[in-house]
């Protein structure tokens, strides 16, 4: 685990993202992070994330998942690990409308020699499921 990853964290604990790309464009939010750095995130469905129905679109909703994935991946890590995605599956459960905040929780089933293993629940402001989706990492370096 990256413990001066954890402070610098906990120093920004709900702050809109800071980071460049398409994470940044996806603009999360910290709500929270223990000290075993397990996160939960924030986004805000925004127009741009909607398909033609008026809710949230599947991609949006996959982006999301596979951003908090990575971001706790990256956390619970070693230093010098990295990881690229080999796949992801998501369930969508639940329709999310414009201005609704999706919290998002992310678990590490495992992280192993070569791949990690990771699942993730996005919520609605009820604490109904929305959508729920695990990915496989593969480490490149590290």
């Amino acid at each position: 685990m990256k413990k001066q990853v954890v402070a610098f964290l906990k120093e920004n604990i709900g702050l809109n993202s800071q980071v460049d790309g398409f994470g940044g464009w996806l603009n999360g939010k910290l709500l929270s992070i223990s000290d075993e750095g397990e996160i939960v995130l924030e986004f805000e469905v925004r127009e741009e994330m909607l398909n033609p129905m008026g809710t949230i679109h599947g991609g949006a909703l996959s982006a999301i998942l596979d951003e908090a994935m990575g971001m706790q991946l990256f956390i619970k890590s070693s230093d010098d690990d990295v990881y690229f995605a080999l796949n992801i599956s998501v369930d969508f459960v639940k329709n999310a409308k414009f201005g609704e905040k999706l919290r998002v929780e992310t678990e590490v089933v495992r992280i192993g020699k070569n791949t990690a293993n990771l699942r993730s629940v996005v919520f609605n402001a009820k604490s109904e499921t929305v959508a729920h989706g695990s990915s496989n990492f593969l480490k490149v370096k590290g």
